[in-house]
């Protein structure tokens, strides 16, 4: 059942910014499509190509893996399909869909479409007016906060589901390896096709269409089982391994413009990472990070998607459900209005802004409108304990070069 809903891709909104974007509409959805009006929504996104050979839904101990590009020729297919214009490109979509004003919870992702002409959506001041009145009283608990210096570990993450991309917001977590991404279990694995995403890379510290710290190929993701087996959105979260990273450098070729890859070295190595923390109690007050881009139910579009947003406040004390997901000890940050294309952006505690790094304690699953009118104001996480550091622990282990 949930994995039907997982699968409609209409109505939801994943907490990803992606080139193309799954939404659900209740007032909490995932980034997929529209099923029936409930409260949360996740938030997520998609992208493009033929799967690899190699691993294929190991299980042991509740943590399945699923090979990404796990050659180095698997990996140089990858890096080729992001060419610097596809990039480009893909980074001015925008999302083509939009929560529904009647669906409590969705995924932060959404399809997105080459960006509409300015002014081409409006929204009645009626409906605004009605949206901001609803929300203002919670407003002081939570919100979009000035940027607290963008940590450079936190980027996007691009991928393709079937002939459509799409991306999400991700970051670097530390593992002995330096080679280790987090982001939402919907932003790596698509339920509708009951597989992994395919060309999926990781772009840390992107802003405004650049890669300033490299291009990062997904190797190995794991998850918990019950994500792929059963669209748990208890368990929607992942850690993938990506190989050594790489940035386009232009030359000429006779008299034409033409691009080698330059090897960046190890993911940590270059933009640091987040720790890993689970088991803690809630309540606590956290940042979230997040490239949100999709519309507001009323039509607005108040984020652009091109730079990190931030999201702080304490989250609420006691668990949140959404049957609709599956979801039954969801964590949720009130007050925040982020949009698809912010799911599987971090979740962080203890944030040095000096230093910029902190505990990694979530990621951003579903966008939520509590108050059913024009702006969602929620977003909310699996609760991380001892499965997801067994996940982690898994992930952690492996090395790519």
């Amino acid at each position: 059942m949930a994995r039907q809903l997982a699968l409609r891709l209409g109505g939801v909104i994943a907490a990803a910014g992606a080139v193309a974007v799954l939404w659900t509409q209740v007032r909490a959805v995932p980034a997929s499509a529209a099923p029936p009006p409930l409260k949360a929504r996740p938030a997520a996104a998609s992208s493009a190509a033929g799967a690899p050979a190699g691993i294929t839904g190991v299980t042991k101990d509740g943590v399945s893996s699923f090979a990404l590009a796990p050659t180095s020729a698997d990996m140089q297919r990858v890096a080729s399909y992001w060419s610097p214009d596809r990039l480009k490109k893909a980074s001015s979509y925008e999302p083509s869909t939009k929560p529904s004003p009647t669906t409590k919870a969705t995924t932060s992702a959404a399809e997105v479409r080459p960006a509409a002409k300015a002014g081409a959506t409006k929204a009645s001041a009626k409906t605004l007016t009605k949206a901001f009145t609803k929300t203002a009283a919670k407003a002081s608990a939570a919100r979009a906060a000035k940027d607290p210096g963008a940590p450079p570990m936190v980027g996007k993450v691009f991928f393709k589901v079937g002939d459509k991309e799409y991306w999400c917001s991700a970051s670097a977590v530390h593992s002995p390896n330096h080679n280790l991404v987090a982001t939402a279990g919907h932003c790596a694995y698509a339920l509708a096709q009951d597989k992994p995403v395919e060309n999926w890379i990781f772009v840390p510290s992107y802003h405004d269409g650049v890669a300033p710290a490299g291009i990062f190929v997904g190797h190995t993701l794991f998850m918990h089982e019950d994500f792929a087996g059963k669209g748990d959105f208890d368990r929607d979260y992942a850690f993938v391994t990506v190989h050594r990273g790489f940035t386009w450098q232009a030359y000429t070729q006779g008299g034409k413009v033409a691009y080698r890859s330059v090897d960046v070295g190890r993911l940590e190595d270059k933009v640091g990472a987040f720790r890993f923390s689970s088991t803690k109690p809630i309540g606590r007050q956290v940042l979230a990070f997040g490239y949100p881009n999709g519309a507001q139910p009323d039509g607005t579009r108040p984020y652009t998607g091109q730079v990190v947003k931030t999201c702080s406040g304490a989250t609420e004390k006691k668990f949140v459900a959404a049957p609709t997901w599956q979801l039954d000890r969801g964590v949720r940050l009130a007050a925040c209005p982020f949009t698809s294309g912010a799911s599987g952006g971090p979740w962080v505690t203890n944030y040095d802004s000096a230093k910029r790094t902190g505990y990694l304690t979530g990621i951003t699953s579903l966008t939520w409108n509590l108050n059913g009118g024009g702006r969602l104001d929620a977003i909310s996480t699996p609760y991380f304990n001892a499965f997801t550091k067994r996940v982690y622990t898994k992930a952690t282990r492996q090395s790519t070069g």
